[in-house]
């Protein structure tokens, strides 16, 4: 086990937390990644983001080698984001309204408010072999983005603001759903 620093596993449990209870993920479903200079802490796959504990992240290398658990599935994403962005964290969930929009629509343009205020465009990527390149270089201009089918990923300066942008994709997803 890898020795998480006490404040970044309080974020970590309280956003993963924050993510299941608001139902933005499924039990085993998710993950969240930190920068940490040319390191990053992240999720380990199959983690219960709802139940974090500091024998579930691991410290993933630049050189591609970690302690800890096996790092989540999307560690390659992660790590592509971060070299391609200024983002210090990134939050990934599987927003119901939201990814039920993204079967329909190229880019998904909120109709809120809020939504087009902060969100304004959100591209909606097609999974498969280039989906890590489009996710990332989607991100360089906007702050989430959703694969069609699977879900969201938001960069942010922290985790909080990542689970800001994932949780007013989900609100204007909800209200744009609604309004059909």
């Amino acid at each position: 086990m890898v020795a998480v620093p006490p404040e970044l596993m309080g974020t970590l449990h309280e956003v993963g937390q924050d993510l299941y209870s608001l139902g933005l993920v499924s039990s085993h479903g998710g993950n969240l990644s930190v920068r940490a200079g040319t390191e990053m802490w992240i999720t380990g796959t199959g983690t219960m983001l709802g139940r974090l504990r500091e024998r579930h992240i691991a410290l993933v290398r630049a050189d591609g080698s970690h302690e800890g658990p096996p790092p989540s599935s999307d560690t390659l994403l992660h790590s592509t984001i971060y070299a391609l962005t200024g983002a210090g964290a990134i939050v990934h969930a599987h927003p119901h309204h939201a990814i039920a929009l993204s079967f329909d629509t190229e880019q998904f343009e909120p109709i809120d408010l809020e939504g087009r205020l902060h969100l304004k465009v959100v591209p909606v990527i097609e999974q498969g072999p280039h989906q890590i390149a489009q996710v990332a270089a989607a991100l360089q201009k906007q702050v989430v983005a959703l694969v069609r089918g699977h879900g969201a990923y938001a960069r942010g300066a922290t985790l909080w603001e990542g689970l800001h942008w994932i949780t007013a994709l989900e609100e204007s997803a909800h209200i744009a759903w609604l309004r059909r």
